[in-house]
């Protein structure tokens, strides 16, 4: 496991269900792209899913996965503007890779907040999050992510499940 994500453990509890079991020899046979190691113990450890109801984590579609957008939907390998979005808050601040070097784990995160514009950290994915999660950092966003208590992580499988509840109780109405 990367050192990184073995932090994040002790600052973001897993999802009751789990990560998110991808064959990432299918990924990148399938779209093109090879993914940096630390994201790819990330999904295991936690899949897709979103922080605190704030900074939602984009994957790969896993197997039963519903839906059609996911973090590589319409995107070609290498990318024309040698950016990867894998997170997004509903405040549109965007997290991306920067993928300006052949070797995924060489890959740094930019940010675009709405409202303060670009921002770049000499990190990786699960390194950046560490940082964002203890405080380390603290990008200028458009909105607050809510992390300044314990960090919360809910699964795309828990947000499905809700949804369908909501659904039915609405058939009920």
């Amino acid at each position: 496991m990367h050192p990184a994500v073995g932090q994040l453990l002790q600052l973001l509890p897993t999802p009751p269900d789990g990560g998110d079991a991808l064959d990432w020899g299918r990924v990148h046979a399938e779209f093109g792209w090879r993914l940096p190691g630390d994201y790819r113990d990330f999904v295991a450890a936690y899949g897709m899913g979103t922080i605190n109801e704030t900074l939602t984590i984009v994957t790969p579609p896993p197997s039963d996965y519903p839906f059609v957008h996911h973090l590589l939907y319409g995107r070609t390998y290498p990318p024309a503007d040698g950016l990867l979005l894998w997170g997004a808050t509903d405040y549109a601040d965007d997290f991306y890779w920067r993928c300006t070097d052949s070797d995924p784990d060489r890959w740094t995160v930019a940010v675009r907040s709405r409202t303060h514009g670009w921002h770049d950290y000499p990190l990786g994915m699960a390194d950046f999050l560490v940082n964002l999660l203890s405080g380390k950092i603290k990008p200028a966003l458009h909105a607050g992510l809510g992390i300044e208590q314990q960090a919360t992580f809910e699964s795309w499988r828990e947000e499905a499940r809700q949804a369908r509840e909501a659904d039915e109780l609405g058939s009920f109405s």
